[in-house]
């Protein structure tokens, strides 16, 4: 099964970090991180693949019955046409999927950006009925009926805030599709995944925002005690981080930062570095 896979490199670089491979969550493909993050992290030096689940974007593959550990051999797949193991980087139903790819498989880091916790969306769906019953309404049109029947400002306060405009949301969600009907099930209660753990355990990243409409701040404090990982809370940024006008580059960066902070590569030692040094 061909897999479509959206690649980035960087011009040049006084790092070598691992590469970067970028996972998807619903309703999008790997177009989402090619409009901003891979550009950008492509200019701080990283190797950017970004990967798009089967049935989602340009990839072959029957999407309905699509299940997490079918989204996760879609991952195996991916980190497997890379030089080296890379950094993972899952949003939302994406986060879940690295989650899970994590407790099989050993590779540098991960960030889990948005990401849907180990217990799955109960939480969110609670959120949702609470504080947008309106946006879930439209997710269940998104669902059956396509792009085409959702209400472009709806989707606007859903994903992103009023910095983004609208006619920018409603460009992006030409490019948004149908997610598989399984997996839409399988997330209300999915099984735990084993997080690494003694040796095995790697830097993990657990970032979201408290305006995030979908899920609640207290999905990403569990994930991050079940990860034992470093957490992050954004104030004031929403679910759709990697597009939004004002939190986009904010969030790279304090991604960046963190991986700096990891030792996962050293600096190459250029005529230019030691320029800078003297």
């Amino acid at each position: 099964m061909k897999l479509e896979i959206l690649r980035c490199q960087p011009n040049r670089s006084v790092v070598d970090p691992p590469p970067i491979l970028f996972v998807h969550g619903s309703y999008c493909a790997a177009w989402i991180w090619a409009e901003k993050f891979m550009p950008y992290f492509a200019e701080q030096g990283f190797s950017c693949a970004a990967v798009s689940l089967r049935g989602h974007g340009g990839s072959e593959g029957l999407l309905s019955w699509a299940s997490l550990a079918d989204y996760v051999d879609d991952v195996t797949s991916a980190v497997a046409q890379m030089d080296s193991p890379p950094i993972l980087v899952g949003h939302s139903m994406g986060g879940l999927v690295v989650q899970h790819y994590l407790a099989e498989h050993r590779t540098k880091a991960a960030v889990l950006l948005s990401a849907v916790p180990p217990s799955g969306l109960g939480s969110s769906v609670m959120h949702l009925s609470m504080f947008a019953p309106d946006v879930l309404w439209q997710l269940g049109l998104l669902q059956s009926l396509g792009p085409d029947a959702v209400a472009p400002e709806v989707i606007h306060r859903a994903f992103f805030t009023t910095k983004t405009p609208v006619e920018e949301v409603r460009q992006l969600m030409r490019k948004m599709q149908g997610e598989s009907h399984r997996i839409g099930a399988e997330l209300m209660a999915p099984a735990q995944p084993q997080p690494p753990s003694g040796a095995s355990r790697l830097p993990v990243l657990v970032i979201g925002g408290d305006a995030d409409v979908f899920l609640p701040t207290s999905a990403f404090r569990e994930t991050a005690t079940f990860f034992q990982a470093d957490l992050e809370i954004l104030h004031g940024a929403p679910h759709g981080i990697m597009l939004d006008d004002a939190w986009w580059q904010p969030t790279a960066d304090a991604i960046i930062a963190w991986l700096g902070k990891q030792e996962l590569w050293e600096q190459k030692v250029t005529t230019e570095t030691r320029r800078a040094r003297s």
